[in-house]
């Protein structure tokens, strides 16, 4: 997945983790922090109303302090609650005239093929409501032959070093034409929403600090609503309340955070951790445990934000709303209730921003995924996915097990579920290894499977 911010693909090299600064002497390195949020920093109103106000304070100074330019800024709007609040309330601010812009663009991306990701109705009501319609990009699976030469996308590099794998800067030919033709620098995303936002509807947060703080008459009664809500036993709630506090190691980690299938058992063994994100056990005493995991999932964040590479053709600079720190703080302050309730995910967010974004967003289920689409590209494609499963440097390094990414493809073939990003990534990570032996940074032999090539041609 992804790993430490201070890690980087180059032996003894490392990045500076985040509010940290190293201090260097002859013989040592330190690192320490800076800064870090208080555990202790809490914020308790009576009403609903006045965590609303508050919020919309903090979140439209969020906002502001990323409309800095002096050029047009373009702003992602998917038509999620993320992206939507971010250009509604810059709307707000830029009407009031307290933004440093001279305009505010929009870019949506969509597929119509796609039977499980359709925002076009979602972002088309935030440009009506700021009455302009925005840059739209189909980034449906396309026809290579129906492509214009212009837009082919690019081979790989093998001229220079790709720092991550998957992560190499360069952008589509669609997203060049739009910052090209409105002059943009900056890119507004609203990565960080759904973690703090609320948009996880678990109360395993709020029942840990129930229980943490011995609050068993509170706790029974959480567990008793939210077992109806979720219609689940209150026993299952319970147990995932309290499977935090004890050693993964003991308890294990959830399905969705377990190590890729096809990957190499001895390579799991020594990787169990950065390959299950790190977890840790929730401590029982000190923070609560909710703030516990907000810090967890910020880490996760970072760590996610640390391996992308820096835009190039053309360059910008990509900014974070919601990762403002005085939001953060104010989320990290404020009761658990206030975020997620039984009845409602993200329930301060859709409160305090009632007539700033429309309804239909406010109050839409859930946010598209996208399933098809990667599967479709796979079988299209289908040839050069199973070629690269005969000789894989992954596998000679011991990582990869390439009769089982094989079993996979052969899934995803038949339209059975098979977790695609990560076999994505595995197929990023496959690439950017013969890319570095392209570049003569490793040598090493491979053997062939004809039995795969056989197979593959047979089936192509």
């Amino acid at each position: 997945m992804f790993p430490a911010v201070h890690l980087t693909p180059c032996v003894g090299i490392h990045s500076v983790p985040p509010s940290s600064y190293v201090f260097l002497r002859p013989g040592r390195c330190t690192v320490s922090k800076y800064w870090d949020f208080d555990p202790e920093k809490r914020i308790r109103y009576h009403t609903d109303a006045e965590y609303e106000e508050h919020f919309r304070t903090v979140f439209a100074k969020a906002v502001q302090r990323k409309l800095r330019s002096d050029r047009p800024i373009l702003a992602e709007l998917s038509g999620g609650r993320d992206s939507s609040s971010i250009v509604c309330m810059a709307d707000t601010i830029v009407a009031r005239g307290a933004a440093e812009i001279p305009r505010l663009d929009t870019l949506s991306m969509y597929d119509d093929s796609e039977p499980n990701w359709n925002e076009r109705p979602y972002f088309t009501k935030v440009e009506e409501k700021r009455g302009r319609t925005g840059w739209h990009i189909n980034v449906g699976t396309q026809d290579p032959e129906n492509i214009p030469a212009g837009e082919q996308p690019p081979e790989s590099p093998h001229g220079r070093f790709v720092p991550t794998p998957g992560y190499d800067g360069r952008t589509s030919p669609q997203f060049r034409m739009c910052m090209a033709s409105q002059g943009n620098r900056v890119v507004l995303s609203g990565i960080g929403g759904d973690e703090v936002m609320g948009g996880v509807p678990t109360p395993a947060p709020e029942l840990e600090n129930l229980l943490a703080r011995a609050q068993f008459r509170a706790l029974a009664h959480q567990l008793k609503v939210w077992a109806l809500e979720k219609r689940t036993p209150w026993f299952h709630l319970f147990w995932e309340a309290t499977r935090g506090f004890f050693p993964p190691a003991l308890v294990g980690v959830p399905k969705y955070m377990r190590p890729a299938p096809w990957l190499q058992s001895s390579f799991v063994r020594r990787h169990w951790a950065a390959l299950t994100g790190y977890p840790s056990r929730t401590k029982l005493l000190g923070p609560l445990p909710s703030f516990q995991e907000n810090v967890s999932t910020l880490d996760a964040l970072r760590r996610q934000l640390a391996c992308k590479a820096l835009p190039f053709e053309p360059p910008f600079e990509k900014r974070y709303p919601y990762l403002d720190r005085s939001l953060l703080e104010f989320m990290f302050a404020i009761p658990r209730e206030q975020l997620v309730r039984p009845t409602q995910r993200r329930s301060l967010m859709r409160r305090a921003l009632v007539g700033i974004v429309p309804e239909e967003i406010l109050n839409r289920k859930t946010k598209a995924f996208v399933t098809r689409s990667p599967m479709v590209a796979i079988s299209n494609d289908w040839v050069h996915f199973a070629q690269m499963t005969q000789n894989m440097l992954s596998s000679a390094l011991g990582i990869v097990d390439s009769e089982r990414i094989w079993g996979a493809l052969q899934k995803v073939r038949r339209g059975e579920e098979v977790p695609i990003v990560t076999l994505k990534r595995t197929f990023f990570l496959e690439g950017w290894l013969k890319d570095l032996r392209a570049l003569g940074i490793i040598s090493l032999g491979t053997t062939l499977k004809p039995k795969l090539r056989w197979q593959a041609t047979i089936q192509s």
